[in-house]
């Protein structure tokens, strides 16, 4: 068996586990994507196959001149639906299925913002992961716009966030307010910044799977209640896990993934940027593919400094 084909199960057996842990254990069927040779074939924007669909062809035999013409009033023909503009997000999925998109009811704006406090009271009382809660300071839901257009997702809070119970906002946070303000000319206030996690892992190490599993539904719950349009996915941890892949960074950033229907952009974390400064300019990239698709404008100077 070739490693496109191990690869393929190894993507089904991790969406198979998903779906479980979604509580999900059947799904109707519908079109199978098309398929390459060996390979999944890219997903194909749906926008697209709306704009190459031809109008309904008539195939019925045109009357003979010796038959008579009938009198009877023919059907109208359906007009061909109205072309719709063309969406600026390509749909190159991570994922070998299309994701539902977002289940929950819509939570009007003005009542967005309780929601989201309602939410945090109940992160601070969360005792699912005896480790974390035993060493955590303050927890760390997040915080920003609670109707941002752009949420970033980080892998967990470090030591200044468990001590302020505030997201981003030790050195690595420093590095995203500039991405923020000088790189895409945004507020932080015009965002929402959230983490998979939302206690500190000791000595600031990857979560455990475990832990993830514990603390996932919080961040889904806030992104149904935020509704953001787009999202940007900060470092491995954070992109694996929403993407469900464990394709590497290398291999998911520089190109658009979608979340739940939701345009994504997986990036590097900005702590990696601090060890790795060369980094940047992979990043900037990633950021002016972002603001290209939110209509912002783009700078001439890098984003991140």
């Amino acid at each position: 068996m070739d490693g496109d084909h191990q690869r393929l199960i190894r993507q089904i057996r991790q969406r198979l586990e998903s779906l479980a842990r979604a509580g999900i254990d059947r799904a109707a069927l519908g079109p199978l994507p098309e398929m390459l040779p060996v390979a999944v074939a890219p997903a194909v924007p749906r926008i697209a196959r709306a704009e190459t669909a031809q109008a309904p062809v008539d195939n019925r035999p045109e009357p003979k001149e010796s038959e008579p013409v009938p009198t009877a009033t023919p059907l109208p023909r359906r007009r061909p639906a109205a072309p719709t503009p063309p969406s600026p997000i390509p749909a190159t999925l991570g994922s070998l299925f299309d994701e539902p998109g977002i289940t929950e009811p819509v939570v009007p704006p003005e009542e967005r913002p309780e929601a989201l406090r309602v939410l945090a009271a109940e992160i601070a009382e969360c005792s699912r992961c005896e480790v974390l809660c035993a060493n955590r300071t303050h927890t760390v839901p997040g915080e920003g716009n609670a109707s941002a257009r752009l949420m970033f997702v980080g892998e967990g809070p470090g030591q200044t966030e468990d001590e302020t119970g505030r997201p981003f906002v030790g050195k690595a946070g420093k590095l995203l307010d500039d991405m923020i303000t000088k790189g895409m000319g945004l507020r932080r206030a015009d965002v929402f910044i959230a983490n998979i996690v939302k206690c500190r892992p000791p000595n600031n190490r990857d979560p455990e799977p475990e832990e993830v599993r514990n603390c996932i539904g919080y961040l889904e719950r806030q992104i149904a209640i935020i509704r953001p349009e787009f999202l940007c996915l900060l470092g491995k941890p954070a992109a694996q896990t929403l993407l469900n892949t464990s394709m590497p960074m290398g291999r998911l950033r520089g190109k658009w993934q979608r979340y739940k229907g939701i345009p994504t952009i997986a990036t590097w974390h900005p702590a990696y940027l601090l060890r790795n400064p060369s980094a940047k300019k992979d990043t900037w990239e990633d950021l002016q593919m972002l603001m290209k698709a939110m209509g912002i404008p783009i700078q001439k100077r890098g984003g991140g400094g």
